[in-house]
Formats: C-alpha cells, sequence, structure tokens
C-alpha cells in the first residue's frame, strides 16, 4: 500500500457547482443533522461525510460533566486516494 504524503500526494476538490451555493448550505445542514440524529441512535463518537468538495467530520465531545457536538465543515478541501 502507497500512502501519500501531503500535500504532493493529494488533490484539490474543485466542486463542479451542480449546486447553488445557498442550495449546498442547506444540504450541508441536512447532513448535519442527519449526521447527529445517526450518532445518537447508534451511540457513536465521531462521523465523517464527503461529497461534492464538501467534507464534514462530527466528533462527539465528552468534557466537564457534558456532552456535546464538534462540527467541521470543509469545502475545497485536499484528497487523496489510497489503493
Amino acid at each position: 500500500m502507497n500512502i501519500p504524503k501531503y500535500p504532493e500526494g493529494f488533490d484539490e476538490c474543485d466542486r463542479s457547482k451542480r449546486l447553488s451555493e445557498e442550495d449546498l448550505d442547506k444540504k450541508i445542514n441536512g447532513e448535519i443533522e442527519n449526521m447527529i440524529q445517526y450518532m445518537t441512535r447508534n451511540d457513536t463518537e465521531n462521523y465523517s461525510k464527503a461529497f461534492e468538495d464538501v467534507l464534514i467530520m462530527i466528533d462527539r465531545i465528552y468534557e466537564d460533566d457534558q456532552t456535546y457536538y464538534e462540527i467541521s465543515v470543509a469545502k475545497q478541501h485536499s484528497r487523496a486516494i489510497v489503493r
């Protein structure tokens, strides 16, 4: 297995503009809601999803007797493929 090294082995994700920015934001918000529901239902600690050139990562954080979700959204991120 050849693991790529950042940044040489990574490519920028360029959006093909299939969705307007407004529609993309709506889709992102819908995906975040669905992801958190899935995490709650299945008691998972983290979840990530990618579509178009968007990457969403959610982590469940336990800190000082409270639990919350940390959400990261990246647009036009870099990616590499390992085969």
